[in-house]
This record gives C-alpha cells, sequence and structure tokens, in this order.
C-alpha cells in the first residue's frame, strides 16, 4: 500500500504528464488557435493550484485505501486554490462595537430652548374655573428664561406672548437655531379628577392608552402628512439622542418631584416615560415634555394661579437643567 506521500507525489507526476501528454487533435486544435508558447506563469499557476490541492489531506485520501487518481480539471484545481486561499484568512470579529464613551469629546450646554405649550387658538386644557393651560406655560416659561440667563446660559423660546404656533415650526424653530436641550411646558387633564399627576417624558414608542390618547391630542396640529410618516417612524428609534434625553428627563423630572411635593404632599409621581410627541419626535437634541401639573384637579388650579407655585416649578426646572450640564460628562461643570 502506498504511503500518503507516495500517493502525492504519484499524483503530481500523473497531472504533469497528462498535461505535456495530451492527445495530438487537442494539441493540433491548439497549434491552429496560437503558434506562441504557454507562457511559464501559467504553468506556474497550474502547479501551485496542484499542490495547494494535495495539502488538502481529505480530498486525496480516503481512511483505509489509496483514493483511485484524480482528474485534474481546471474546476477542481480552482477549487483547491480556494479552499487554501479560505484557510490563509484572518478571522474576523463580528461583535458589535463598544459605545463611545461621552468623555472622548468634553461637550456643554450654552442654548435651550424653552417651548410653552400651546397659545393662541390652541388653548390646551381648560379648568373648570377657566384657567387655561397656553397662560400657565407661557407664565413659567418666561419665569425660567429669567432665572437661566441670570445663570449665563442662551436661552430661546418657541413663543413670547399668546400666539399659535405649530408644531412643525417648534421643531424647526429648536433644530435651526443649533439648541442643545429642547424642554417643552405642559399642563395635564386627566378623567380621574383627585389625581394630581407629575410625567415626564422622552421620544420613544409607548403602548399604554393613556399615553396614546394624549400624544394624539398634543399632535393634532402637528402638520404632518402619511409621506411624513416613515421618516418620523425612524426617528422614534434613534438611539443615541434617546438615552440623553432619557438622562435630562429623568434629571429634571427628580428635581420637580422633591421640590414641589414639600407644598403639594398630595403630589402623584408617575415619573419618566416615553412618548412619540411630534415635539420630541422632529427635534434634533435632546428634548423632553413635562407636565407639570393638572387642571382637572381644582385644588392644583388653586396651586398654579399662584405666582410662588409658578416660580418654583420654574426654579426646579432650572435646577434640572443645570445639574444635567454640571454632570454631562460626569463632573463638576457649569451650563454657560
Amino acid at each position: 500500500m502506498e504511503t500518503v506521500g507516495q500517493t502525492k507525489r504519484r499524483l503530481i507526476r500523473e497531472a504533469i504528464q497528462s498535461n505535456i501528454g495530451a492527445p495530438r487533435a487537442i494539441k493540433a486544435k491548439a497549434s491552429r488557435r496560437s503558434k506562441r508558447p504557454s507562457p511559464v506563469w501559467l504553468w506556474g499557476a497550474l502547479l501551485a493550484g496542484v499542490f495547494g490541492y494535495l495539502s488538502v489531506p481529505s480530498l486525496l485520501v480516503s481512511r483505509g485505501r489509496a483514493s483511485p487518481p484524480a482528474v485534474f480539471t481546471a474546476q477542481r484545481i480552482a477549487a483547491a486554490a480556494l479552499i487554501v486561499s479560505e484557510a490563509a484568512k484572518p478571522e474576523i470579529s463580528l461583535e458589535a462595537p463598544q459605545p463611545l464613551n461621552r468623555a472622548v469629546f468634553p461637550l456643554s450646554i450654552k442654548r435651550i430652548i424653552i417651548d410653552p405649550g400651546h397659545g393662541g387658538k390652541q388653548t390646551g386644557a381648560i379648568s373648570e374655573s377657566g384657567v387655561a393651560e397656553k397662560e400657565i406655560t407661557l407664565d413659567i416659561g418666561l419665569r425660567l428664561r429669567r432665572l437661566m440667563e441670570k445663570a449665563s446660559f442662551d436661552v430661546m423660546m418657541t413663543r413670547q406672548t399668546d400666539r399659535s404656533i405649530p408644531l412643525e415650526e417648534r421643531v424647526a424653530f429648536a433644530n435651526t437655531n443649533s439648541a442643545d436641550i429642547f424642554v417643552s411646558i405642559h399642563i395635564n387633564w386627566i378623567e380621574t379628577r383627585r389625581t394630581r399627576p407629575l410625567e415626564t417624558y422622552f421620544v420613544g414608542p409607548t403602548d399604554d392608552p393613556a399615553v396614546i390618547h394624549l400624544a394624539s391630542l398634543e399632535n393634532r396640529e402637528s402638520g404632518y402628512s402619511l409621506a411624513d410618516y416613515r421618516q418620523l417612524l425612524e426617528k422614534v428609534y434613534i438611539h443615541t439622542r434617546r438615552d440623553e434625553s432619557h438622562r435630562l428627563a429623568e434629571t429634571i423630572h427628580t428635581e420637580l418631584y422633591y421640590a414641589l411635593r414639600e407644598i403639594n404632599p398630595e403630589l402623584d409621581n408617575r415619573g419618566v416615560k416615553t412618548a412619540p410627541f411630534i415635539v420630541l419626535v422632529g427635534t434634533q437634541m435632546p428634548a423632553i415634555l413635562v407636565e407639570v401639573s393638572c387642571l382637572s384637579n381644582e385644588d392644583e388650579v388653586k396651586l398654579l394661579t399662584s405666582p410662588d407655585y409658578r416660580e418654583k416649578i420654574a426654579l426646579a426646572l432650572l435646577k434640572g437643567i443645570r445639574s444635567y450640564a454640571d454632570n454631562l460628562n460626569g463632573a463638576d461643570r457649569k451650563g454657560s
């Protein structure tokens, strides 16, 4: 019985002889096509393919006895060369890249957009005593701007008077002015009159029927058409901006709750949630929508009509924004 080495040598010799001693008819046909001798590189490539093919034992020798002589077609030689080239390829890791540490790019918060909800004909929620959401949100927004300007922030407002601003214009205003963060101020209204909810939203999907209903009410005047639906849907799932919006929402909501419960102990902390509000979906920076109170509860209405309580809300919003800005890079940094 032949050894593996003997088999390899014999097969190489047969391959070379079969190519050199081809039938005369084939040689004659080839000579009519070209009188030039075969180039050296062709023989080199052929031999390289043969040697590569023979270097894979599983293709040549079966267990127990030698395999029959192989027929060296161009296809088999190419297959052998492919096997050798694939074996030589380095392994490539397909693992997902690690998230980039924010400390790589030192960041700061400079420009804040304050968005007082509703305005003009868009009154928003209205209490039984006639207090309109648009009036309270504007007053809180103006107070917040005054406080933030004293803290050396660059502040802009989507509206400074009682006028209607379409949602797409609010979004465009924030994006055009390259805001660092966007804070939309609203007052809620729910069927359960005894509840005093406090809740903050950042962009994301939801399956909560109450949140879906609230988002549909807030988005009624969006101005977007069905053709915009796909683009809006994609923005709901942008992870990086959503993560930063989540951090901003958590920080501001925490400051609001602990500040307001001192004088409003029955405040219902409903936490931070995701919702596809248009002003959160369309903006290109970390953005939140905060429902700072509720007009369906008359005790809440009494608090909201107090300038001191509205100032308390504005101070809590400022503290939350400053806390987020100071900890943006994991260190104590001023927002200016």
